[in-house]
């Protein structure tokens, strides 16, 4: 009997199966479908010129929270993380239906059209601004507008974030979204004080033999070679295709039965499924909680990469990415160049470009590969001006599977957490973060707060 069953084989579960196995806690790891690594999914096309790399969720992560960083070293694979550039470079934002390129560049920010005098002015007035007299939660929105106007929201920031978290600015909390601008400003009264403060404490701090690392990191062959090498390094009781009927618990153990009809024992259960997933599971063991996180919104997500020869992707304008803001009312939500961005994903002659979509019309993720592709080709054209059919294209759908952490969410969670049987813990992008690192540290965080209670109980 192992004595933690781990459900779900994303990244987090992952990590979660990594930290049992670093701190001799023999596992059981269980996932539904027949791969591992969840949305962490790594397609190599072969090219007659070469082969393509597609990350269909993501395909980077930040260094700054270094749990990413540290279990590349861990596993041994930090040779194989690359320099992905920067990810604000030559970024555009749609504004009535025109690409208006994101002034990052003092003069840029001052002739751009995305803004207004007025807005500009206040914009810079930033450093002026009270700093937040408590620490509760707001959204997104209201912590931009405060800081930074209401203009900016709408025309430059909320677009970007509403881009890059796939949500409302309106709703969704920063303090899951974002924790660091509400740090910056505790920590110095505003964002553009922080930046110098930083700035000077970094260089005022920073060791002479400190590690060089990229702010942003990659892999080489595609995300998923992080999860592989946990899988291959792993050495407890791994499944694949698993499907899990009933959980229930006797004693002082938790039974879960599959639908071959066995039946799996452990002491403790680390659910690192999404909070949808999560409630269903959960129901007959812990009630109340299986409710609470049935009220926690997940929402269609999914990407479409499309390989094209690369004179069929020319652009009057050099375009890594392109945000583009719901108000547009568009069927898709980004579009980034990877063949510009990250030129080593594609072969020599070919161009590639990512789509996202499912944020502004979730419906979009719902239809067929051929429907997809006719959208997908309206929209570029229509956008930037790309009017070529692709190679190939290779398209990734979460249905359902990607949450919304609305204002309060994380006291909302904390509140959770309560009302769970001694024994359970919960992981993952539904919970205290969504990003690649944010999902490692939940996984291997469930695994130490069992070892610190069976401590206790020692």
């Amino acid at each position: 009997m192992p004595e933690i069953i781990i459900i779900g084989g994303g990244i987090t579960g992952l990590s979660a199966a990594w930290e049992a196995q670093q701190s001799g806690i023999s596992f059981a790891l269980l996932e539904k479908e027949d791969r591992w690594g969840g949305k962490v999914h790594t397609e190599i096309i072969d090219l007659p010129e070469g082969q393509a790399i597609i990350d269909g969720g993501p395909e980077s992560f930040i260094t700054r929270k270094p749990e990413a960083w540290d279990l590349a070293g861990e596993l041994g694979i930090r040779d194989s993380v690359i320099n992905p550039g920067a990810e604000t470079r030559h970024m555009y934002i749609l504004d009535g239906g025109t690409p208006v390129e994101v002034p990052l560049a003092p003069v840029k920010f001052i002739t751009s059209p995305i803004m207004s005098g007025f807005g500009k002015l206040r914009l810079l007035a930033e450093p002026f601004q009270p700093a937040k007299s408590d620490s509760a939660d707001e959204s997104l929105a209201d912590f931009v507008s405060r800081r930074l106007g209401r203009e900016a929201l709408d025309q430059f920031i909320g677009p970007i974030l509403g881009g890059i978290y796939n949500t409302d600015p309106d709703t969704q909390s920063i303090l899951v979204s974002s924790p660091i601008m509400r740090e910056m400003e505790a920590e110095y009264g505003g964002l553009v004080k922080a930046v110098f403060g930083r700035m000077r404490k970094a260089r005022k701090n920073k060791p002479v033999d400190e590690e060089k690392k990229p702010r942003f990191g990659a892999f080489a062959q595609g995300l998923q070679e992080l999860t592989d090498e946990m899988v291959r390094q792993l050495k407890g009781d791994l499944r694949l295709s698993v499907e899990i009927t009933k959980i229930e618990k006797n004693d002082a153990v938790y039974q879960v039965t599959l639908s071959d009809g066995e039946t799996l024992s452990a002491k403790s259960l680390i659910f690192a499924t999404p909070a949808n997933v999560t409630a269903k599971l959960l129901v007959g063991v812990a009630d109340e909680a299986s409710a609470k996180l049935s009220t926690i919104a997940h929402q269609n997500i999914g990407t479409v990469t499309l390989i094209y020869r690369e004179e069929d992707v020319q652009t009057n304008f050099r375009v890594h990415g392109l945000m583009i803001p719901r108000r547009e009312k568009r069927a898709i939500d980004a579009v980034t160049f990877t063949s510009l961005k990250m030129p080593s994903r594609s072969p020599k002659g070919y161009g590639m470009i990512r789509v996202f979509f499912g944020g502004g019309k979730p419906e979009v993720a719902e239809v067929s590969d051929a429907g997809l592709l006719d959208i997908v080709r309206a929209e570029l054209k229509s956008t930037i001006g790309i009017t070529a059919e692709p190679l190939q294209i290779v398209p990734f759908r979460w249905l359902k599977s990607f949450p919304q952490a609305n204002v309060g969410h994380l006291d909302f969670f904390d509140e959770i957490e309560r009302t769970l049987p001694e024994g359970i813990y919960l992981a993952g992008s539904s919970y205290r973060g969504i990003g690649v690192p944010d999902c490692i540290q939940q996984g291997r965080q469930a695994v130490k707060k069992y070892v610190t209670a069976r401590k206790a109980l020692a």
